[in-house]
């Protein structure tokens, strides 16, 4: 009997850690619409713990005082067209803060990373976001765990409301 007692208490008391543990937390689904603080529109975002990094859809990319090497465009200017779903183009103009080799199932590649400020239900973060052109993807913001670490739960159950 005091096993019994002594594991319903233990069950009680690790429920409401984890409860208290998600009430700090936002609770986000496998898709959020996601607000980038320098562009009109937002974006039906795809919610990604498998990727390390967040990327954001980039085509028509211009350095300003482009080197062949990309190491060597770190702190320079950079500029691209990005588009959310919908097909709505913007131009985003920011500095290059690094440059990451990424390995997925296409192989390895570099791409240019920048700092940007991405919201959710009045929860903004600003994190690096790798650029890469998403023309054939369904998302046009993949958000990784830079953005989710600490703040965000990821419930798949839940749909993103249409905006």
């Amino acid at each position: 009997m005091k096993m019994l007692i002594g594991t319903i208490c233990l069950f009680f008391y690790f429920s409401t850690a984890g409860a208290a543990m998600a009430g700090e937390k936002t609770v986000i689904g496998e898709t959020a619409w996601i607000q980038v603080a320098q562009l009109p529109f937002a974006f039906l975002a795809r919610i990604d713990t498998g990727a390390r990094t967040t990327s954001i859809h980039a085509v028509d990319i211009q350095i300003s005082d482009a080197n062949a090497v990309a190491h060597e465009n770190i702190g320079k200017t950079i500029s691209f067209k990005t588009a959310n779903r919908d097909g709505k183009f913007q131009t985003l103009t920011t500095d290059i803060v690094q440059v990451s080799t990424i390995r997925n199932s296409q192989g390895t590649e570099q791409r240019y990373v920048i700092e940007l400020p991405l919201s959710y239900e009045h929860k903004q973060k600003k994190v690096l976001v790798n650029l890469r052109d998403r023309s054939r993807m369904k998302y046009k913001l993949l958000i990784g765990r830079n953005w989710l670490a600490g703040d965000f739960l990821v419930d798949v159950d839940l749909k993103a409301e249409k905006q």
